[in-house]
């Protein structure tokens, strides 16, 4: 056997702002949480509190509530510059294309598209 960490996903946070809807369809492919201002946040803060899943059974809302409580600080910072975030949650499976193209849109949009964070699961 292997020794080691098996990563799943990657669950990235992007912040954005000032963008066409093309480009945000293409940022939010796989979005597993928008956040566009503090009431939203602390709603969905609350909402996510009780974790129910464990095993098998551990669900994408238990998981959303786990990146909420990483992401939080960074999120209410960016919600402060007007910027609206979404968590995106993108399988192994996908490999690392996705991370690319958002950082390809953080370098080209500037201070209007920004890769905030990257987590392995």
């Amino acid at each position: 056997m292997k020794s080691g960490v098996v990563t799943k996903f990657k669950v990235m946070l992007i912040a954005y702002r000032n963008i066409d809807e093309k480009i945000r369809n293409i940022i939010t492919r796989y979005s597993v949480c928008n956040i566009k201002d503090k009431e939203q946040l602390g709603d969905l803060l609350l909402e996510q509190t009780n974790y129910q899943g464990s095993g098998r059974d551990f669900n994408l809302n238990d998981r959303i509530g786990i990146y909420l409580g990483w992401f939080e600080e960074q999120i209410r910072g960016k919600l402060d510059e007007g910027y609206t975030l979404d968590i995106i949650e993108v399988h192994k499976s996908y490999g690392n294309t996705r991370e690319e193209l958002l950082k390809a849109l953080d370098i080209e949009y500037g201070d209007d598209i920004l890769v905030l964070d990257i987590q392995d699961l």
